[in-house]
């Protein structure tokens, strides 16, 4: 233990009297360590880190499957949740939740936040004891009884400032007022993991919240054929998935008896519950574990830059040492002894750099969620670095950095120390063993430049994926228009008088000056929601069995959905190419003529030798028989659009009367005239106005141009979050190589400066010496060029799977990182040269 603090003393003295390389070797340490540790927090929450729940393990999600089509699936209703839970066979408790979308109010104003309607077991059945107040009761669970009672999540408890008064108050949602009866604890998101809702409410005010039904008796929880509900359940102990599967598919076939008419020929089995979703059917996390083990492997290559980044910079440095080293080793002095000294100074190293990692970690993991708290209405709960598990983590890389680093570079000092060291003069390098003629001069430093450009190539797929996105043209020509989103279920209105209240905003809004249309859609491109349907040829009658080829035998094709208004494709600047777009009777009335535009893409789907224009078209699916009131004439077709940015540009997009398709959550859009988006946010106060005076009792969630709307989509925030996180590798690693470059060269340099003087003394001119550093840095970089280049092809062929409208050997991305780091390179090499050609003969030669 004494001579361990002696060695400790002994290398905070030495570090202090080299400040400059003290700094420096924290400061790479810092990057790479701490990139390590921002990465590992984020997998571990997304993959790892259990859910916090008593035993997750024993959590599954139930499942409904058809027997005669096993891809279709569907929720529960409510008889049969009651059903499952009277078992006592398989689980020891099941509950009964879904998530829905509500207004909260806060002030004046409105926000959409995500809500989970829960049973009133939801707590106990996940073994998740509330941080304050009381679960629901049977009560206020049973359905019609409108107990208007909430639970609040932690995350909302911290909007409010820890308010210690919170329990028993009232929260206005859905312009009704709800009266908080419990605070859940901390980390507690749902049944999902990292995101969840903020609020909880009981299944007795399932129509209020998800319905927003008035008070008029009707519940939908009352019908067995109204499947609403996702059901978990809590397998009992020593009872597994596959032993529950026999017992499941029994109790559906005892259903199937009981309740012929919505039960019959379903098949219910248990599965994995989700972390990141809440799915009808079973999803796997395969892509989640690409991802994490791609971020992991990038982060681990940039530790490892640190590692052989540092390794060069104490070998150069050691060098220094070999008299020092040769005379302890003559005096009695083990290897053993000295290796524990050099590999204490650079524990002392990497633990500096794992604390200035640990806030550099920090403060990443913070900026990220909170750049995507901004864009998801989903309460967060990411701990990030805060946890045990990441300061063990830290620790470990901060060990596998020391062991990198220091073990190599001091064996290889204390076993090369020879008789000759003793007799070395200061400024010279003792000879060594020959080098391999096929070695490069500095290996370590080309094993960097290779680490460098593989990821320099990765993060320029990345880059170019999200400047394409930024610059996708969606079909649309709408950054003049404004968009203002209301949902008027949440203020009680039937359709009817939500219908009423649509036709007169728009009517108010397209009289006001400056606007060149206005119109509703019930769906935004590139937003947060989206909706599909299957269309195929009207009257074509298929056998069960059939599977037709072609749009004449009565194949269906997926396309995007939406319900508009009558100037809705003059509002969001989409030409007719042929025929017309909805009358304003078709648009506001249910009983009109039913008719559809359809975009270019469908219309070849549907009819590919001949003209869409006045033929008609339904909605089919699975086992849906033709009926001749569904089918719909054709009336005009428009360009393709995209809404969204991971699907391909040809998917088919259809268009019905907003009537005949009514959705209360809605957006209005308002084109302004002259098409300057400026224009358009000059008048969104405006709008703003109009749309509170004309419709006072419904939310307003937000006004803002479809250019701010594809700026700020959920989307376009995943791809360039990805090329930031892959960005922000790609530039630590050429930051670490040019460092790596420029110490190497540096200290080459110096160490030289004997040499170089007698050379310059003995004629050379300061062209010649700095060619000679040069070359013998061209070559060091050429090599680390032709390795980096087949790392960075291996390494987009691993990302092939992520990148956004990208090829994985992308030219531009692949030169550009070339030429950055090639120019980085040789501006680290250039310096050291020309400082070289400044040295003075008289005094290189007098240097002792």
């Amino acid at each position: 233990m004494h001579s361990f603090l002696q060695d400790l003393c002994h290398s905070f003295r030495l570090l202090a009297r080299t400040p400059g390389f003290t700094l420096t070797a924290v400061l790479i340490l810092a990057l790479g360590i701490g990139a390590n540790t921002a990465v590992f927090s984020l997998v571990q929450e997304l993959l790892w880190l259990p859910q916090p729940f008593q035993e997750p393990q024993r959590i599954v999600q139930l499942y409904s499957q058809d027997q005669k089509d096993p891809r279709s699936f569907r929720l529960f209703s409510y008889g049969t949740y009651r059903d499952l839970a009277a078992q006592d066979q398989v689980f020891s408790g099941v509950l009964a939740h879904n998530l829905t979308m509500v207004g909260i109010g806060e002030g004046g104003e409105a926000r959409r936040g995500f809500a989970a309607i829960v049973s009133s077991n939801y707590f106990s059945v996940l073994g998740v004891p509330l941080a304050q107040g009381r679960a629901f009761s049977a009560e206020e669970e049973q359905p019609g009884s409108r107990i208007p009672v909430v639970i609040a999540s932690h995350a909302y408890w911290q909007r409010t400032g820890f308010d210690p008064a919170l329990v028993g108050k009232t929260v206005r949602v859905n312009e009704r007022l709800y009266t908080v009866v419990g605070i859940t604890p901390p980390r507690f998101a749902g049944t999902m993991t990292i995101m969840g809702p903020e609020l909880y409410f009981p299944l007795g005010v399932y129509d209020w919240v998800a319905r927003g039904a008035a008070n008029d008796g009707r519940e939908v929880l009352n019908q067995r054929s109204a499947h609403e509900l996702f059901l978990l359940g809590r397998l009992k102990p020593g009872m597994s998935v596959e032993a529950a599967r026999p017992v499941l598919a029994t109790m559906a076939e005892n259903l199937g008896r009981s309740q012929p008419v919505d039960e019959k020929e379903r098949v219910y089995f248990a599965g994995p519950l989700p972390r990141l979703s809440t799915s009808v059917s079973p999803t796997g996390r395969g892509g989640l574990g690409v991802i994490g083990g791609l971020l992991l492997g990038m982060a681990g290559i940039v530790l490892l830059i640190s590692c052989l980044n540092l390794a060069n910079l104490l070998l150069a440095r050691g060098r220094a040492r070999r008299k020092e080293i040769a005379v302890r080793l003559a005096l009695g002095g083990s290897r053993a002894r000295i290796v524990r000294q050099l590999l204490t100074e650079g524990a002392v190293l990497t633990l500096l750099g794992a604390a200035a990692g640990l806030l550099l970690a920090r403060w990443g993991t913070d900026a990220l969620v909170a750049s995507m708290a901004a864009r998801v209405p989903l309460a967060l709960f990411f701990q990030g670095v805060t946890n045990g598990a990441a300061f063990a983590a830290t620790l470990g890389f901060a060990a596998l950095a020391t062991l990198g680093f220091a073990l190599g570079p001091a064996l290889r000092l204390t076993g090369a120390a020879r008789p000759e060291d003793l007799k070395e003069q200061p400024g010279e390098d003792a000879p060594t063993r020959r080098r391999r003629a096929w070695l490069p001069r500095h290996p370590l430093v080309v094993a960097q430049l290779a680490l460098s450009l593989g990821l320099l190539c990765t993060a320029g797929l990345f880059v170019r994926g999200a400047l394409k996105a930024a610059r996708i043209d969606t079909g649309f020509r709408a950054d003049a228009t404004l968009l203002a989103e209301l949902d008027t279920r949440l203020a009680g209105y039937d359709e009817g008088r939500a219908l009423d209240v649509y036709r007169a905003l728009v009517e108010r809004l397209a009289a006001l000056p400056g606007v060149e249309a206005a119109s509703v859609g019930s769906v935004v491109p590139f937003g947060d929601t989206s909706m599909g349907r299957e269309v195929r040829r009207a009257g074509l009658v298929l056998e069960p069995a059939a599977r037709p080829a072609t749009a004449a035998e009565g194949r269906g094709y997926q396309a995007r959905w939406s319900s508009v208004g009558a100037d809705y494709f003059r509002a969001m600047g989409l030409p007719l190419l042929r025929g017309r777009g909805f009358t304003s009777a078709e648009a506001d009335q249910k009983g009109a003529p039913r008719v559809v535009v359809i975009d270019e893409v469908l219309a070849r789907e549907l009819y590919p030798d001949g003209n869409a224009l006045g033929q008609r078209v339904e909605f089919g699916g699975p086992g849906r028989k033709p009926k001749p009131e569904d089918s719909m004439e054709v009336v005009g077709i428009v360009p393709a659009t995209r809404w969204t940015f991971f699907k391909a540009e040809g998917e088919g997009a259809v268009y019905v009367p907003f009537a005949q398709g009514f959705e209360s959550n809605a957006f209005l859009h308002v084109r302004v005239a002259g098409g300057a988006p400026e224009a358009a946010q000059a008048l969104s106060d405006v709008v703003r106005r109009e749309i509170r005076a004309g419709a006072p009792a419904v939310p307003l969630f937000r006004v803002k141009s479809f250019a701010q709307h594809l700026d700020g989509s959920i989307q376009l925030w995943v791809v360039r979050t990805g090329a930031v996180l892959f960005g922000s590798f790609g530039v630590l690693a050429l930051l670490l190589a040019v460092v790596g470059v420029y110490g190497v060269k540096s200290y080459a340099v110096s160490r030289r400066t004997r040499e170089i003087g007698i050379r310059m003394a003995l004629g050379a001119d300061g062209a010649k010496v700095r060619a000679m550093i040069l070359r013998e840095g061209v070559a060091t970089i050429v090599a680390g060029l032709a390795l980096g280049g087949l790392l960075g092809v291996a390494l987009g062929q691993a990302c092939r799977g992520l990148l956004y409208d990208v090829s994985a050997i992308d030219p531009v991305a692949f030169v550009t990182a070339i030429v950055v780091l090639t120019a980085a390179g040789l501006a680290a090499c250039w310096f050291p040269a020309r400082r070289a050609t400044r040295i003075s003969p008289m005094t290189a030669l007098r240097t002792e």
